[in-house]
């Protein structure tokens, strides 16, 4: 099979090669990928600022139908649509663990980083951390490709409905209308939020989507959004969210945020970067990192997934063979894309 693979330090230390087809083990799933997306941390990863254990297949967003089962895997058999939480192989029994929380586990190994990821014809994926996809069996696969974006939004979904408290009403700061951004706008405008969205000039095609998504209204400058912000409440927002990992950004819902107001941060930072951390202290701020996603962050993202009331198909911008990686991989880098997505096999007759 082919699998993109990192396999030495910097950013050509990655290569498509032929691999042997894995074979599940005891509680395993042998899985064909259909579609795998590309991430920011995959990004990460080739430049070297996030672990990997080197060579590894990357990928950990995706979705694909099981092929093989081996031992005892539950409901699952072969031909159902799967998706899988990536910190698959944490050590399943520490404290962390049994709270769901496989990211945070000190033995925790991820497809795409620390073992063979979705990048590929197949990947091998636990039973136990995986899912069905909503009707699976129902839909063409034109309407499950845009199901690889389930993880990305489960992360959004663990920080909004898991990480912090909302209230109807609560005045909401989004930086950023990328993907995570707009993911950002759906989850806390069904949990009543009111929602303001920023970015840059460049961005008005992105901000006018995310009105389409319930934004209540966007701005394309920190003085725009500013004047927004302290028309609506005079000691600022009650929830500011930084989906993009740029201190400019995060200074920004720093100097809008309301005394004792909670900051939400989803944008992976990628490295050591400068940051005053007094501007967390002057209004004593509750700074909430949301990492990755629990168990209960699925459930939950299934669920809303399966009432309608999310939407992942309009984010896959480019869909394009696993051969053409490094076009996929400039268009996620250019920022032309909200969603790229590698399709890795053609084979499938659905």
């Amino acid at each position: 099979m082919k699998g993109f693979v990192k396999h030495a330090l910097g950013p050509q230390g990655v290569e498509l090669r032929t691999l042997p087809e894995p074979t599940p083990k005891e509680g395993e799933l042998k899985v064909k990928v259909l579609a795998a997306g590309i991430c920011g941390s995959d990004i990460h990863a080739m430049r070297d600022e996030r672990s990997t254990t080197m060579p590894v297949v990357l990928g950990h967003e995706y979705v694909g139908q099981v092929t093989e089962v081996c031992g005892d895997v539950g409901d699952f058999k072969v031909g159902d649509w799967v998706l899988s939480l990536p910190a698959c192989y944490s050590c399943g029994t520490c404290e962390i663990c049994e709270k769901g929380l496989l990211t945070l586990c000190r033995e925790r190994k991820s497809i795409g980083s620390h073992v063979n990821g979705a990048m590929a014809n197949y990947v091998i994926v636990p039973a136990k951390y995986s899912f069905h996809v909503p009707n699976g069996e129902k839909l063409s696969l034109d309407e499950l490709i845009p199901f690889a974006l389930t993880e990305p939004l489960a992360c959004v979904i663990r920080g909004v409905y898991e990480k912090i408290d909302v209230n109807p009403g609560d005045l909401v700061v989004i930086s950023g209308p990328g993907i995570m951004g707009q993911f950002a706008v759906q989850a806390f405008k069904s949990r009543g939020a009111y929602v303001i969205i920023s970015g840059l000039p460049v961005d008005a095609d992105k901000l006018d989507l995310a009105k389409t998504f319930g934004a209540d209204d966007t701005a394309t400058s920190f003085e725009e959004l500013k004047e927004k912000v302290y028309a609506k409440k005079a000691y600022g927002a009650d929830i500011t969210c930084d989906c993009t990992g740029v201190v400019p950004s995060l200074k920004n819902c720093m100097n809008l945020i309301r005394p004792m107001g909670t900051h939400l941060q989803l944008g992976l930072f990628g490295g050591e970067k400068e940051f005053r951390l007094d501007a967390i202290f002057d209004r004593e701020v509750v700074y909430v990192p949301s990492n990755s996603t629990a168990l209960s962050s699925w459930d939950i993202t299934l669920r809303l997934l399966a009432e309608g009331k999310l939407q992942l198909a309009p984010f896959v911008s480019m869909k394009t063979p696993l051969d053409n990686w490094k076009e996929a991989f400039d268009a996620v880098l250019a920022k032309k894309v909200y969603k790229a997505v590698l399709l890795p096999d053609n084979s499938f007759d659905k």
